[in-house]
């Protein structure tokens, strides 16, 4: 029963209360959405705490931390350094397009695609 993780410090309702503020304030600030089921929730807390320019974040994390110090006493050490966010599409891993993909393309007169519409040749435009 080791690797059963501890959701006890859920149970407490100002602690969820904080712990929603906070996973409100990641995912504004780093489009990453947290799960209270997650195993590894506290640290991905820690994490985004230790990463954030938001001042209400770090400080909700540390009222969490003091809640934390006297429910459990001191932080267990994490098992692993959580994984990097991998944004997903229909269940496909894409990658951020950089700033020249994400601009059209302009097409000059002498390679523009033929479209057939009604039997005439147009240009696309």
């Amino acid at each position: 029963m080791e690797s059963t993780p501890d959701h006890r410090w859920l149970m407490q309702y100002n602690i969820v209360n904080l712990v929603n503020q906070c996973r409100r304030l990641i995912r504004a600030e780093f489009d990453e959405n947290l799960s209270l089921t997650d195993p590894q929730l506290r640290f991905k807390l820690a994490h985004f705490a230790g990463h954030t320019r938001s001042q209400g974040l770090q400080r909700l994390y540390g009222e969490i931390r003091l809640a934390l110090l006297k429910l459990e006493g001191a932080d267990p050490e994490p098992q692993q350094p959580p994984a990097p966010a991998v944004r997903r599409y229909r269940g496909q891993a894409i990658s951020p397009a950089p700033e020249t993909a994400r601009q059209t393309p302009t097409r000059s007169r002498s390679t523009q695609k033929a479209v057939i519409y009604r039997g005439r040749t147009v240009a696309q435009g």
